[in-house]
């Protein structure tokens, strides 16, 4: 903040964490006031009341969303973001960057309709030629469209088309989790959590064995420290289904974070006592027929015991 006075700071580009951090440290010093006239946020899940913050604190900076991925020249997609309605879920991935495409397909590369869910593609003038000396992974990310003849990178993240035109970002791929059978993607869950007004910040992850049972695990940053929302329960009640609900919350002071800025989901640990007193209580068989039961069913679900 010194620095950006001194400078008279007037473009600022970091992944969203960071700039929070600033508005925090502005909040609480009660500070207000910059000469920031642009504010480019990418990288991670952007949580959708920060840009009102900044506009609070800031003054009143241009705040642009942008994505894309290192194999498409860093940033392929861009949302201006204006005001944001309170029911929205989330920012608007937007749309393609010029000479840039993005796309919503599915398996068979065949283009997704509106409001349902596909793996983002990119294409256009920014994408890579690919790995150096790596074929296989070249082959792997980089595809050929059997219909366009164009070259697209599979980026490894879902969206979808939104009504309007713009893209919807749901995710990384590899954020999909299996839980009693149901996939859940952890993205909406937090999405969700971030929709709650005296919730800040939240990640979403699955605790338990590989081959054991799992439960969805919420770690919350509240607007106010130490206090968890006692109606977050029922709140997510009302937005997701039952089985994307998680059963325990944590509080934390704020989201651990990688070198790099990113959200450091393996530095979030549930505390045991927390995941003990989440636990339906265990109610033993009561007859033989039932001992065999439960002893089945905890073998196939590779876990010690079934109540």
């Amino acid at each position: 903040l010194d620095l950006m006075e001194t400078a008279r700071v007037t473009l600022w580009n970091s992944v969203p964490a960071l700039m929070e951090l600033l508005v925090e440290h502005m909040s609480v010093k009660e500070v207000t006031g910059t000469a920031l006239r642009l504010v480019l946020l990418s990288g991670d899940w952007l949580p959708v009341t920060l840009p009102d913050r900044i506009r609070r604190v800031l003054g009143a900076p241009e705040v642009v969303s942008l994505g894309g991925a290192t194999e498409a020249s860093i940033w392929s997609i861009l949302y201006p973001i204006g005001e944001v309605p309170a029911d929205w879920p989330s920012i608007p991935y937007g749309r393609p960057m010029r000479n840039q495409t993005f796309h919503v397909l599915d398996d068979a590369l065949r283009p997704r309709p509106a409001g349902v869910p596909g793996q983002l593609y990119i294409g256009g003038v920014g994408l890579a030629q690919g790995y150096l000396h790596d074929e296989a992974k070249t082959k792997g990310a980089f595809v050929v469209h059997p219909e366009t003849g164009r070259r697209l990178y599979r980026t490894g993240d879902l969206g979808r088309f939104l009504p309007s035109g713009e893209i919807e970002f749901l995710g990384r791929e590899d954020f999909q989790v299996k839980v009693q059978g149901y996939r859940i993607e952890l993205g909406e869950i937090e999405s969700a959590l971030m929709q709650h007004p005296d919730i800040r910040a939240a990640v979403a992850v699955v605790h338990g064995e590989p081959r054991g049972a799992k439960q969805l695990v919420a770690f919350v940053v509240p607007q106010t420290a130490h206090e968890v929302p006692q109606d977050l329960r029922d709140f997510l009640g009302t937005k997701l289904p039952r089985y994307m609900v998680p059963d325990v919350y944590v509080e934390i002071d704020a989201l651990p974070l990688t070198a790099n800025g990113k959200v450091d989901r393996r530095a979030l640990v549930v505390p045991e006592q927390v995941a003990e007193e989440s636990a339906a209580p265990y109610e033993a068989p009561r007859t033989p027929v039932e001992e065999v039961v439960a002893e089945v069913w905890a073998s196939m679900l590779g876990i010690e015991r079934v109540g």
